[in-house]
This record gives structure tokens, C-alpha cells and sequence, in this order.
């Protein structure tokens, strides 16, 4: 089968490799998609530490053609799928404690892991999501990144009739945007681009914010009584969205630093503001297997909309202009189809 190997940091070439095998208690998955995602443009960069040789891509979805005859699960062949690819060792702390997000092997040589570059793939039956038939392979590949972002909601404990404001507009701020919605948040959303702020508003934002232009806290407040939002999720790297994080929250808000900085990022806070005003920080790393199960809900639902975010479908023939427009800010997600 074919399958794009990355060799080395801006080495990835398509290569016939044998077509995988599988065990007792696997599935073989014919891939459909796979989407470019921020972990694949860091691998391909060198910025991230892994080991090489290694077929990437994890935000993907199938068809099952082959079952173990050890798989408890009903799952059949011609079952569409998404795909949970970031494999946990179900060995470390974090993952025997519930926090498999978290894993301590998750990247490690003896763990197998990644693999959605490829005509086919083998599973363990706890990888496989089933999807309906309605939903296209296209769609549920975004099943991945969707569940990162019912993570990061979880993580400041958005619920019902609550203020939301997100920071970037990019398939992550609007993938937020669309699980907020189904918690029942009213949110603000604000991005310099006026192509992703239209967007944004068309799903459902309450308000789209030019922070080039406008004053972020100054709208917020206006619009809630004075009060501010009562979560901020900070889906861009831009260093001023780090500076509006305790101006545009109220007392007791909470804040999630989603987004990935260079070194030297810094979030600066008088400790007494921090402790008089009850504020929570916190991060987001991933996603746990009950987010995974959510967000295939969510899409099967179809309660999200991600058709608006497919915005280039390439080949393995042209991976390297499929990479180039994945790290260009005009572009929401190029999914790669094998």
C-alpha cells in the first residue's frame, strides 16, 4: 500500500509499505480522510520530539474491511469510522487514573501511535467510533478535533446560560464555537479577519469582535451587564490574546490557555487579583476517549457544521502544497485523502 513516511523534520516521501496485518482483537480501517493538523505541520517542522521513521496523521476517519475474530464489538466491515489514533499505553498513572489525555507514552517508540497517512491502517476495536451512513468520511474525520475542544470546555466548566468569549476565529475558535453552542453558552468570538468573523457570526456567535479595532473588554462588559464573560478560551498564539485574559472576565471567571506559544510566552497577574477574584487558569492537552465518544455524538447529531472548515482536499501526490496551504492563515483544514 502507499503511505507518506516522515524519514526526518522536512523529509516525507510516499513509499510502498506492506499492507498492515491484523490481530485477533484488531479491525483493518481502508482510510478516508485525514486532516493536517497543528501536531502533523510540528512534526513535519522538527518542533515536536518524536521518534522517526513515522506515518502521521490522526484526525481521521474509514471504512472497517476486516475484523479480528476476537472483537467483542458488533462493529461490521463497511462500518464508516472515526478514528482515535493518539494511542494511550493504559499503563502509565494518568491513564490508570482516568486522565488518559495526559499519557506519559503517548509518543514513545514502543507505542504505537499516529498512522492516518496511508491507504489502511490496524486498530484495536477501542480506536473504532462507528458513524451512521448519513454522515460523510469527510465530516468525521474532524471527530478528533472536536473532542480536544469538549475538553477544553470541560476544563472551565462551561454550563447552561453561561458568557463565553473565544480568542481566534481559526478551525479551533470555530470548533469551540459550535460545542459551546450545544453546552448552551452565549458566545463572543473575536478575530482580526473579517472573513472568519463572518463566519463565525453565520454559526452562531453572539457577537464577532474585530480586536484590531474594537475594545474587547469595553464590548464585552456592555454586553453583560458590566459584569464580563464568565470563560475565555484562548485559541490564537497571538501575544495580545494572553493581555485581554483578566480584563474581559468576571469575578470568579475562568480561563483556558488552549493554544500552544513559543517559549517565552509569559502570563502576568497580580497574585491578589488572582486570589481576591476567585479566577481560575488552566490548560488543555488533548482529549480523553469519553470526549471522543461526545464529539462522534455531536456530528452524528448533527448538531455541528463543519462543512464551512473543509477549505482543501489533497493527495499523497501533492502533500507538500496540501502542508504549505495547511500552515497558511487564509486556510481552516486541508484533509488529506489517500
Amino acid at each position: 500500500m502507499k503511505a507518506l513516511l516522515l524519514e526526518a523534520p522536512e523529509k516525507m516521501e510516499i513509499m510502498e509499505v506492506e499492507k498492515p496485518t491484523i490481530d485477533k482483537d484488531e479491525l483493518l480501517i481502508k482510510l478516508g480522510y485525514c486532516g493536517i493538523c497543528t501536531l502533523e505541520l510540528r512534526l513535519y517542522r522538527g518542533d515536536m520530539e518524536i521518534y522517526y521513521p513515522i506515518i502521521p496523521g490522526h484526525e481521521a476517519s474509514g471504512i472497517v474491511v476486516e475484523k479480528g475474530e476476537q472483537v467483542l464489538s458488533a462493529i461490521e466491515p463497511g462500518t464508516k469510522v472515526a478514528l482515535d489514533l493518539v494511542t494511550r499505553c493504559n499503563e502509565c498513572y494518568y491513564c490508570r487514573s482516568g486522565k488518559s489525555n495526559m499519557c506519559e507514552n503517548r509518543f514513545k517508540k514502543g507505542n504505537k501511535v499516529l498512522g492516518g497517512f496511508a491507504e489502511y491502517i490496524s486498530v484495536k476495536s477501542t480506536q473504532v467510533f462507528p458513524f451512521p451512513d448519513s454522515i460523510p468520511l469527510a465530516e468525521a474525520a474532524f471527530a478528533e478535533p472536536i473532542a480536544c475542544c469538549i475538553r477544553s470546555l470541560k476544563n472551565i466548566d462551561i454550563t447552561l446560560a453561561e458568557d463565553l468569549l473565544i480568542a481566534g476565529a481559526g478551525p479551533m475558535g470555530i470548533m469551540h464555537l459550535e460545542a459551546a453552542l450545544c453546552m448552551g453558552a452565549r458566545v463572543f468570538i473575536s478575530d482580526p479577519d473579517k472573513i472568519r468573523r463572518k463566519l463565525a457570526a453565520e454559526l452562531g456567535a453572539y457577537l464577532a469582535i474585530d480586536p484590531a479595532a474594537e475594545d474587547i473588554n469595553g464590548v464585552v462588559k456592555e454586553h453583560t451587564g458590566g459584569r464580563g464573560v464568565d470563560g475565555y478560551i484562548i485559541t490564537s498564539p497571538a501575544p495580545e490574546a494572553l493581555g485581554h485574559a483578566f480584563e474581559a472576565i468576571a469575578r470568579d471567571g475562568r480561563v483556558n490557555i488552549y493554544t500552544s506559544y513559543n517559549e517565552g510566552a509569559a502570563l502576568s497577574i497580580d497574585a491578589n487579583t488572582l486570589h481576591r477574584n476567585e479566577y481560575l487558569i488552566t490548560g488543555s492537552e488533548g482529549r480523553t476517549e469519553h470526549d471522543f465518544l461526545q464529539a462522534v455524538r455531536l456530528l452524528s447529531f448533527g448538531k455541528v457544521n463543519v462543512k464551512p472548515l473543509i477549505s482543501k482536499i489533497t493527495d499523497f501526490e501533492n502533500i507538500e502544497e496540501g502542508m504549505n496551504a495547511a500552515m497558511s492563515n487564509g486556510t481552516y483544514r486541508v484533509l488529506l485523502k489517500p
